[in-house]
């Protein structure tokens, strides 16, 4: 490409737009506009004319590039959800000593949060088991579970 990269941007901007938009991407676009500039830019310096038309190479290069990134972002969001396997160790402690420490990690939770941690740690039942003795769905369960874990987090570090 023999033009200034200003003037390759301009012009291809609302195809990264468009890209975006018909891979129904709503959420940090600003992140994907900034994959696709960049794919853009890696486009114009590995085209190849004799390899065919810039307009295809790059709209390639950046919906390839772009889907490359939504798929690490849905990896790593996966990757951070804890899962219905999560089970703390069981510590040899003294009983009055567990009770204490439970109380101080616990005084941030909501009593909601308490409830999926006794239940589900402590008495080792399911989500979908706590969901029916609370009168509560599943997906609330697993929002107190985030809930907690979040701030159990945050008091442990």
């Amino acid at each position: 490409m023999k033009e200034p990269f200003e003037e390759v941007l301009k012009q291809f901007t609302p195809m990264i737009h468009h890209i975006i938009h018909s891979l129904h991407i709503y959420k940090n676009q600003d992140y994907y506009l900034q994959e696709g500039m960049i794919a853009l830019w890696e486009a114009t310096v590995t085209f190849e004319a004799e390899k065919g038309a810039f307009t295809s190479y790059a709209y390639s290069t950046i919906r390839g590039k772009l889907l490359n990134y939504l798929k690490k972002e849905i990896k790593f969001a996966a990757t951070e959800e804890p899962s219905d396997d999560f089970k703390l160790d069981a510590i040899p402690y003294h009983e009055s000593t567990i009770r204490e420490d439970m109380e101080a990690y616990t005084q941030n939770l909501t009593e909601n949060q308490r409830k999926w941690l006794v239940e589900y740690i402590i008495n080792n039942k399911k989500i979908e088991e706590i969901a029916f003795e609370t009168g509560a769905t599943a997906s609330a369960v697993k929002s107190w579970r985030r809930g907690a874990l979040r701030n159990l987090k945050n008091v442990m570090l």
